[in-house]
Formats: C-alpha cells, sequence, structure tokens
C-alpha cells in the first residue's frame, strides 16, 4: 500500500512523512523511514540529491513547529503535555546546559542522536535559542542524520529488498 502511495505521490509523500516525523509523531522512526525512502528512490527515477536536500528542509519544518509551540507557549503548554515530570525538567535543564556550552553547535549534534535528535527542539524553544541559530544548527545536525539513513537505504537497497 505504502509502495503504491510513493508511486502515486513521489516526493510529496516522503516530505509529509520527513515533516511528521520531525514533529516526533508516534509511528514514524527514522530508523525505518530514512532508509526506506532511499530504497524507494534507489527503485524510482527520483534523485537521490533532491530527496536528501527535501528531507531537510522539511525536517527543519517539523523541528521549527516543535520548536514554536515551546517557544510561544513555553512552560504552560509543557506542563499539559508532560506535566510536572521530574524527569522532563531535568531533560531540559541539561540539554539548555549542553546547548549553551557548544554555543549552539550542541544543537546539530544532538541531532545526530537517535531520540534526542527530534526532541531537542523542545528544549531549544524553551531556553528561546535565536530562530536563525535553531534553524541553522538544526539544518546541519538533520542533513548529516538525513544524508547517512537516505543513502544506506538508496546503496544497500537491493540487500534491503532482498532482506524484506
Amino acid at each position: 500500500m505504502f509502495f503504491d502511495l510513493f508511486h502515486q505521490y513521489g516526493l510529496i509523500l516522503v516530505c509529509a512523512v520527513i515533516f511528521f516525523e520531525y514533529m516526533n509523531l508516534p509511528g514514524f522512526p527514522a530508523g525505518v523511514i530514512m532508509p526506506s525512502i532511499g530504497v524507494l528512490i534507489a527503485q524510482s527515477q527520483l534523485s537521490l540529491g533532491l530527496t536528501i536536500v527535501l528531507s531537510v528542509v522539511f525536517g527543519v519544518l517539523g523541528s521549527l513547529v516543535i520548536y514554536g509551540l515551546c517557544y510561544w507557549g513555553g512552560e504552560p503548554i509543557m506542563e499539559k503535555l508532560f506535566g510536572k515530570s521530574e524527569k522532563f525538567r531535568s531533560f531540559v535543564r541539561r540539554a539548555h546546559e549542553y546547548i549553551n556550552a557548544q554555543h549552539g553547535r550542541g544543537l546539530a549534534i544532538c541531532r545526530l542522536i537517535p531520540v534526542l535528535r527530534t526532541i531537542v527542539s523542545i528544549p531549544a524553544g524553551l531556553i528561546r535559542m535565536p530562530v536563525k541559530w535553531f534553524v541553522s544548527w538544526s539544518a546541519l545536525g538533520i542533513a548529516g542524520w538525513n544524508a547517512a539513513l537516505i543513502s544506506v537505504g538508496y546503496f544497500f537497497s537491493e540487500k534491503l529488498l532482498a532482506m524484506w
């Protein structure tokens, strides 16, 4: 079914899936999605380079949604979503310290770490990181992550398809 949708909508579907994955919606695990996109691209006439560029753009856009909610909604939204969880507050504190210590580079590094890479938008918004820093450092980290995983699917598509 997904293959039929992909053949019908191509890169539009890829962009939508990546956008939702970076909004951290359940059911969109990057470790499965990104290599699968690479396999689909390899089996089509679509461009790997264009796909990676679009994946970065839509990854940043999805991240900006979470960042914006936290930037403008702040603590009240986080309390509604996570309650007064000390574990979550501790995570936000540590992420804030790491991002500040690295002068923004920490955000790009966090984008390369599974799980942390999508939720790091939350503390970035809560600490009101300047949007230009958020976009540029996020784009750098997202580019590395997406390019690696999509390329694995693309270059090893035959082997991956044989496994499926």
